[in-house]
């Protein structure tokens, strides 16, 4: 998956059902060299100036990546207001305004203090340094503009990956979500967002079952014993994730909107929100009025063999009842393991993930 999309989060974006999907064919889904499939930062949503963690998921042919070499830099050069890419392109070259802060599969870094400003609703800093391009080329440092939320009214710190896997370079693009002010808002209404929102919590992917198989779980890659798999055979899988409450209740072990450390110390003390699709408030840009709003969960599958029914499932918001997502997928025709790895994102800048493996007889 690994292009630079502004969906990316992390958000890493993983870019019609079919009644009869075709082996892959330049999809998505198929995995036949090293690809970045997911990005996690821990938090998955920060203030500027605060400690994140970082996961990084890397799958080839053979399975699950464990050996790589990877670099992580993040870019504090916003888009000048003359360029038509995503990020500037200072982010891909060398200078000042990209600052590497960690190697390997799990660093640890601590986001800009300036994050909001160059990424957020405030009018951007000028760097005052130089960079060049990844062709050496000198980049126009034009002045940008407040950057626009995205549609759940987020703003992202871009992330520079350069992995290199088994000798295959795969640069990488990805964003870890900024805590940032409310664009346009009066007091009152920057109040009551405060009140009805909370940062947001990594999703969690509990399981992912086999309906032909009494709803077992498929098994992950680090198990000895792989579920059996008849060649060519079809299965239906469906991916699970938690139920939110509909509505605050205090020792639930959950700080959801509108339950304060004032009112519920037990759940709010250190703060934990749910792993499924979760509420959030948002002011609606047309109307200026705070709206009651619940994340879309995005399921991406990808497979080193097979074919899936489709690249991507989920939920949209208004299912937000919904806690899984089936997909179906058909063994290849050929016997050996095959190796599948189910991300689950929703769209507040959340990823989690799940490996697993299956023996094609």
């Amino acid at each position: 998956m690994v292009t630079a999309s502004k969906y990316l989060a992390l958000v890493l974006l993983a870019p019609a059902v079919l009644a009869c999907a075709p082996e892959f064919s330049d999809r998505s889904s198929e995995v036949r060299g090293p690809r970045v499939i997911a990005i996690r930062s821990t938090p998955a949503e920060v203030l500027p100036g605060a400690t994140v963690s970082y996961r990084l998921l890397v799958a080839d042919e053979t399975g699950t990546v464990s050996t790589l070499r990877a670099t992580w830099s993040y870019c504090t050069q916003p888009k000048p207001t003359n360029e038509l890419n995503d990020v500037s392109a200072a982010c891909f070259g060398v200078g000042e305004v990209v600052v590497p802060f960690g190697a390997g599969f799990s660093p640890t870094g601590k986001l800009p203090v300036n994050a909001c400003a160059q990424f957020g609703p405030n009018v951007p800093q000028r760097t005052g340094g130089s960079g060049t391009d990844s062709s050496g080329n000198s980049v126009n440092q034009t002045q940008g503009r407040p950057t626009d939320p995205d549609s759940t009214g987020g703003y992202y710190q871009p992330l520079i990956l350069r992995v290199n896997a088994n000798g295959t370079q795969v640069p990488t693009l990805a964003e870890t979500r900024v805590t940032c002010g409310l664009s346009g808002s009066t007091g009152e209404q920057f109040e009551q967002f405060n009140q009805l929102t909370k940062t947001n919590e990594n999703p969690v992917l509990v399981s992912v079952t086999v309906t032909q198989r009494k709803n077992a779980e498929l098994t992950l890659d680090t198990e000895d014993a792989s579920l059996p798999v008849a060649a060519s055979e079809g299965l239906t899988l469906k991916a699970n994730w938690p139920d939110c409450p509909s509505k605050p209740s205090c020792g639930d072990k959950m700080c959801t909107p509108g339950e304060t450390v004032q009112d519920c110390p037990e759940d709010c003390t250190a703060p934990k929100g749910c792993g499924g699709s979760e509420s959030f408030a948002y002011l609606d840009p047309e109307q200026h009025v705070l709206v009651g709003r619940h994340e879309s969960m995005r399921v991406s599958w990808f497979a080193t063999a097979g074919s899936f029914g489709s690249d991507h499932t989920g939920r949209g918001e208004s299912e937000f009842v919904q806690t899984s997502s089936d997909n179906s997928w058909t063994a290849p025709k050929e016997p050996g393991p095959v190796f599948l790895w189910v991300v689950l994102r929703d769209d507040r800048g959340g990823v989690d993930w799940k490996s697993f493996k299956v023996d094609v007889k």
